[in-house]
């Protein structure tokens, strides 16, 4: 299977660039076609220009990205991994997906609502680490893992849509860390 594993996070000694690094193995050593790509080790550039919003909605909206976009295209499943920060994704992927998740890429808009551009990937899987804890990320109803899922499916025909967080992560513990680990590579094992 073809494996685009999108990263995010600044610090190439953190434990998200652990997780990365594992991620990738892991499918690698499953046998997947992986390609890693670490937006800040390619210095994405996450705001849209004025040109790319003027053209957001026109055939032109893909200039400058078309390697992103060729990822997407080519990608029978796309992983994340990245730190859940104030709710969301760090800006950086935030930008990516402003960017190359464009109309015409990964959905069509019309008189039939939305209809899904993305029906080349089966697979999505999100790895992400929070400082918040489970209890109370369920307690206002998981914003992130909403936002992920929910526009997931409404640009994919995917069903198979998998969350992994790590939550508290400021007070887990190096076990904790090495659990969350055995939990991620046991269930790429099955990818």
């Amino acid at each position: 299977m073809n494996v685009l594993v999108v990263y995010a996070h600044p610090n190439p000694e953190s434990y998200n660039a652990a997780l990365f690094k594992l991620t990738c193995d892991e499918l690698t050593r499953a046998g997947h076609n992986v390609h890693p790509l670490d937006l800040y080790e390619c210095d994405f550039e996450a705001r849209m220009s004025c040109k790319e919003r003027v053209n957001y909605m026109t055939r032109d909206n893909t200039l400058g990205i078309e390697n992103h976009v060729a990822k997407l295209k080519w990608a029978e499943a796309v992983v994340f991994v990245y730190p859940t920060w104030w709710m969301g994704p760090p800006a950086i992927l935030k930008g990516w997906l402003d960017r190359v998740w464009l109309p015409g890429v990964v959905a069509t808009f019309g008189p039939n609502g939305v209809q899904p551009g993305l029906t080349n990937i089966k697979k999505f899987l999100i790895i992400t680490t929070q400082g918040s804890s489970h209890w109370r990320m369920a307690l206002v109803g998981n914003p992130p893992r909403k936002m992920f899922k929910l526009s997931l499916k409404a640009v994919s025909k995917c069903r198979n849509i998998k969350w992994l967080a790590l939550y508290s992560m400021d007070k887990n513990t190096d076990e904790d860390r090495m659990q969350f680990m055995e939990k991620i590579r046991k269930h790429l094992k099955s990818f």
